[in-house]
């Protein structure tokens, strides 16, 4: 009779992610995981698969709970520019926040560190980019529609722009130690679009 699991797998899910999040996928070995989530390297295999299963999960994790954080500002009602403005506020706060040691986006850094190496990988980073491009897209297709948006370029173009920047102040937090420097590349940004 197999013994029952000893742990939530939900927290050593997320202490794994935590943990990619913060080193990256080469530099976290499996004595890394055991010892951060405290499971014993077997129960981890039993339940997650090997090193790479658990990565992918943990890309599914971090997909799944940042969807909504700063995406669902996108959604709500008001100016355009009051809209996009509470957006870049909200993901300067995540970017710059010490609290997670400036780690960036799990997505973006797996893309920097992995690239094509791995085409499961590749898929699942190349279909979150295109969840938050579509997020993009609505937002500025319903600015359009208000006659708010006042670039020359297509929304699709506009909307790979905003991704662009996204991901940049992700990478420029991490090495910016001025919050000012975010706000101006986003100020910019903003004053390109609406």
């Amino acid at each position: 009779m197999a013994r029952p699991r000893e742990f939530d797998q939900d927290a050593v899910l997320q202490k794994a992610m935590e943990l990619f999040w913060q080193k990256g996928y080469e530099r976290t070995s499996i004595q890394d995981l055991v010892e951060h989530t405290g499971v014993h390297r077997g129960s981890l295999y039993d339940t997650f698969g090997d090193k790479n299963q658990l990565f992918l999960t943990c890309l599914d994790r971090f997909r799944d709970t940042t969807k909504n954080r700063a995406h669902t500002i996108l959604e709500e009602d008001g100016p355009a520019k009051d809209v996009l403005g509470r957006y870049f506020e909200r993901l300067i706060d995540i970017a710059m926040s010490d609290d997670n040691g400036r780690r960036g986006c799990l997505i973006a850094n797996t893309a920097m560190e992995m690239g094509k190496v791995d085409p499961v990988v590749s898929f699942r980073i190349e279909a979150y980019t295109l969840d938050m491009e579509m997020n993009f897209h609505k937002f500025l297709m319903r600015a359009k529609q208000r006659g708010e948006l006042k670039t020359k370029h297509t929304v699709q173009e506009a909307a790979r722009f905003l991704l662009n920047t996204r991901n940049g102040l992700y990478v420029l937090a991490k090495i910016a130690t001025d919050r000012k420097v975010l706000e101006d590349a986003a100020k910019v940004a903003m004053s390109i679009l609406v």
